[in-house]
């Protein structure tokens, strides 16, 4: 990931409900298109610009070319507003996760943890992060079925991690193919799945040995996923193994 400031100018005097506004707006924009990382930005007023620094996946990531419907209609109502954007590379963050470099992943992975703070989505080629703007979303339209869902997980992941409150019911979100939050996840797949043309995988958290649903009667007509990974890359990578958005029947 990459640091990157945004600056927001103002044509004249200063926008009457306040500066901060339209710069949280755009950046939400850019958030929910999966331009900028994280929904917390510090955000300041510099010689009379409101200055705010933000994580982002990569340093061109605030490129025009990636902006969706959303973004483009915060920055005409800002521009409406005398207000224009600009933004500049501070630097690439110390600790980040490795950007997937890869020209054409064979498949994606669907992944996060409650550290997580970039892209839940990893090449299954490098396991470089993707920045969801490669996959472009449809006009009208956003990537908030996929941040509802990792922010679900991620508060799922807490609670598991905590293991006080609500253990066992975060942990079966997790870990059970016919949960609410996997269901979630497992459709974020194939939608993503349909718009690369390439396969999805969900990662399905396991905390015991995994035991096939077919068999407990409340389970009845779900079928078992058994497509597990054989490459060893993923075994060290994911030594609790990953499965695919469509399901296989049970063997």
């Amino acid at each position: 990931m990459h640091v990157l400031r945004v600056d927001m100018r103002f044509a004249g005097q200063r926008p009457a409900d306040g500066p901060a506004v339209h710069m949280n707006l755009y950046l939400g924009a850019l958030s929910m298109n999966g331009q900028v990382c994280g929904s917390d930005w510090p955000i300041v007023i510099e010689n009379g610009c409101c200055v705010a620094t933000v994580l982002a996946p990569a340093a061109d990531s605030l490129d025009e070319r990636y902006h969706g419907t959303h973004v483009r209609q915060r920055i005409a109502e800002a521009q409406q507003a005398g207000i224009t954007f600009a933004w500049s590379v501070i630097g690439e963050q110390s600790d980040s996760a490795q950007a997937c470099g890869c020209a054409d992943p064979s498949a994606f992975l669907l992944f996060t943890t409650y550290l997580t703070v970039e892209s839940p989505v990893q090449c299954m080629d490098c396991f470089g992060v993707v920045p969801l703007y490669r996959f472009t979303a449809p006009p009208d339209a956003d990537f908030y079925d996929v941040m509802s869902w990792q922010s679900n997980y991620q508060s799922c992941d807490q609670l598991q991690m905590n293991c006080t409150v609500l253990e066992q019911a975060a942990t079966r979100q997790m870990s059970a193919v016919d949960s609410a939050l996997s269901a979630a996840g497992r459709s974020c797949c194939a939608t993503l799945s349909e718009r690369a043309g390439k396969p999805f995988y969900y990662y399905l958290y396991r905390g015991k040995p995994p035991r096939c649903p077919g068999s407990a009667a409340t389970l009845s007509g779900l079928r078992c996923i058994m497509a597990f990974a054989r490459d060893t890359a993923w075994n060290v990578r994911f030594p609790v193994r990953p499965v695919p958005a469509i399901v296989e029947p049970c063997l």
